[in-house]
């Protein structure tokens, strides 16, 4: 009954429709390049201002960055923790070894790999994204234009679609003009994820499709591999895309022998990876993970905000196509349900997992489904006049422009960018010039955290704390508690200053239970390492020091280390 449907169906895929082979060349070329642009514009602003090709726009980039450094300066084919030698990390290996690899064979320096997570990024969402609509629409031009418009909006991964969007440039260009903005970046550009993932979701969307219109043994095995693939890109991509499949089984009859040699073929490829991530679990120290938030027991209703509205539009699109008879968007609106209910889960289980990061997942995929509906009825009730054709396709040009124009100033008139921006230009100035004394590799080095962050990635150093030690899974509380205090004391830290930095630190709600303990941890090991600093340097194997050119070195710095590089930005000490 479901398969006569879908052919009576209004906008259902034909048999008479073109094979995937017949895939229109110039507008998915339109949409690559449109990704692109997107993609690279941070990049170009970093290069005009600093003079580097180098972007570290985001936050989270520098981080990443001090991961793929372990690989590409100690271990090709592994990563590992940047605060620990070879400690065990729980991220994806493909987003990482691949790029490292492929930077290291063209001779390139470490901060190429975000260009080219950048281009994958690009290429990926505007040919995914566009492959995505075109098998739901078979219009070439008009997936085109929705893709431009989707991959330019604020709200693509947000809750908010195109009201983000004006919001921020009204903000640019009307209320903010002469001060620093807020920053709000286009989430989906965020690199390695979810930039890096979505390419890879919209792929599983158009192998599925395919194996459904044509359950061909060939086609059930794209699928399942594109699925078993996703197990060794992003914990919560393979997850969201298994949950989805067993949800398409319940709701989709004609459709189950697909999702359901999807799972198989895709779990027998993917399990090396579970049993990996489950191996690297077991290395890992307990209160590390649970420091990381990874599946730790917690408030069921502590920063939850539960998405009614969704829920409202997925039960909609639900009957839209139960009306319509396009069961062939089953499968995303299952992977809709299964990011919702997954992202949500925490009200049933009290377990807390970054539960968050599906949202980056889901909510792309509301946003498509809103899309192909609004397109069905513009199809049913707007005529193809040449005027709508130019008033869409100037809008989605304007749309792009709009996000190019605000991702650009996002780096220019952010504080966050600005900052950013001027420690690697001083970092560079003062560490890449000529006769700059050379840090000994795979040193500890203490001190100022926005040297220590550039030096990692740049000369291959570990920092002794500095916001990437809280993540790391192979440090345990008292660990992090010691290294923490030494390195207060040794850059001049009082100890009613150092009482509130680490009050700032366990401020994370899954904390809660453990607040005092971790308090009260900090407090001791700074009056220990206060007492016997010696005793910590050796433990920890501090090298380096390094502290603003403009701030007098503390007097146990000044008698135990010796000034190894004077500024102009940083003063450098070295152990004697």
């Amino acid at each position: 009954m479901q398969d006569a449907a879908i052919e009576m169906a209004p906008g259902a895929i034909e048999a008479t429709d073109p094979p995937a082979a017949s895939i229109p060349v110039i507008p998915i070329l339109t949409c690559i390049a449109a990704g692109l642009a997107l993609a690279f514009t941070p990049v170009v602003v970093w290069r005009m201002t600093t003079g580097s090709w180098v972007s570290l726009q985001q936050p989270e980039t520098l981080y990443y960055l001090q991961i793929a450094a372990q690989a590409y300066y100690n271990h090709l084919w592994y990563i590992s923790d940047p605060a620990v030698a070879d400690g065990v990390s729980f991220y994806p290996w493909i987003q990482f070894v691949p790029f490292v690899v492929l930077v290291r064979s063209l001779g390139l320096s470490i901060s190429s790999v975000p260009l080219f997570w950048s281009f994958c990024a690009g290429v990926g969402m505007g040919a995914g994204l566009y492959l995505v609509f075109w098998r739901a629409l078979r219009r070439a031009w008009l997936a085109a234009g929705l893709t431009i418009v989707c991959l330019s909006d604020f709200g693509f991964c947000g809750p908010y679609v195109i009201f983000s969007q004006l919001k921020s440039l009204a903000s640019a260009l009307l209320i903010h003009r002469h001060r620093i903005l807020l920053s709000n970046p286009l989430v989906q550009w965020r690199v390695p994820d979810p930039s890096l993932d979505l390419p890879w979701l919209f792929l599983q969307f158009v192998a599925v499709s395919i194996a459904r219109e044509r359950p061909q043994r060939l086609n059930l095995w794209i699928s399942g591999v594109v699925f078993g693939l996703s197990f060794y890109v992003f914990f919560f991509l393979w997850t969201m895309v298994a949950a989805g499949l067993l949800i398409a089984m319940l709701l989709d009859r004609a459709g189950r022998k697909v999702y359901r040699w999807t799972l198989l073929i895709g779990v027998a490829i993917g399990w090396p990876e579970l049993a990996l991530s489950m191996h690297l679990r077991a290395l890992a120290t307990a209160e590390g993970a649970a420091r990381l938030g990874v599946f730790v027991h917690t408030s069921r209703i502590a920063h939850l905000d539960f998405p009614v509205w969704s829920v409202a539009i997925a039960i909609l699109i639900g009957l839209w196509i139960r009306r319509t008879g396009r069961f062939d968007l089953i499968f995303p609106l299952s992977l809709l349900i299964a990011g919702i209910l997954l992202g949500e889960s925490r009200l049933i289980t009290g377990t807390f997992f970054h539960e968050d990061h599906y949202a980056w997942l889901w909510w792309p995929i509301r946003l498509i489904l809103l899309s192909i509906v609004s397109a069905a009825f513009a199809e049913r009730y707007i005529p193809r006049r040449p005027l709508y054709v130019m008033a869409f396709s100037a809008f989605a040009i304007l749309y792009l422009a709009s996000a190019i124009y605000l991702s650009m100033i996002d780096v220019t008139r952010t504080s966050f960018s600005n900052r950013q921006r001027q420690d690697f230009v001083r970092y560079r100035t003062q560490r890449m010039a000529p006769g700059a004394a050379r840090l000994a590799p795979r040193s500890v080095i203490a001190g100022a955290e926005n040297f220590g962050a550039l030096a990692v990635v740049g000369e291959d150093q570990r920092m002794l704390a500095g916001w990437s030690l809280p993540l790391s899974v192979a440090v345990n509380d008292a660990t992090w508690e010691s290294r923490v205090a030494l390195n207060a004391f040794l850059t001049g830290v009082q100890h009613s200053e150092f009482a509130r930095m680490t009050s700032e630190d366990v401020l994370e709600y899954w904390f809660l239970p453990i607040q005092p303990q971790l308090k009260a941890g900090f407090k001791l090991k700074f009056d220990e390492a206060t007492r016997d600093p010696d005793k910590f340097i050796r433990a920890f194997g501090v090298r380096y020091v390094a502290l603003p050119s403009d701030q007098p070195p503390p007097a146990y710095v000044a008698s135990r280390f010796r000034l190894l590089q004077p500024g102009p930005y940083w003063q450098i000490w070295q152990i004697q």
